[in-house]
């Protein structure tokens, strides 16, 4: 009934943790897909261990960058690697289907 001075102004410790959340719920569920199609065109396991460790190390990186408040360069850096990653797995995926 009595709200106080600034009560309803944004929490930038809230707003860290809505935008990380918002963050992976843009990334994970591609990944996912990605991910499992992969695995279903059976690669080579090096190829599989390197993409996918590489995904989930990038991925651990940006969410350490992001809660500790890094430059955007740094958070960007990490998304880009797990992107080009999962592009790897599509693009791996693509080329078993178009060729065989």
């Amino acid at each position: 009934p009595k709200p106080r001075p600034g009560q309803l102004e944004p929490n930038e410790y809230v707003e860290r943790s809505r935008r990380l959340n918002q963050n992976d719920l843009e990334s994970i569920p591609a990944f996912l897909v990605a991910g499992l199609l992969f695995v279903l065109s059976g690669p080579p396991l090096i190829v599989a261990q390197v993409l996918i460790w590489t995904y989930v190390g990038a991925r651990a990186a940006h969410f350490l960058a992001y809660v500790t408040a890094q430059l955007h360069d740094i958070r960007a850096t990490f998304w880009s690697v797990s992107s080009i990653a999962v592009l790897g797995m599509v693009g791996y995926t693509i080329a078993q289907i178009a060729f065989k």
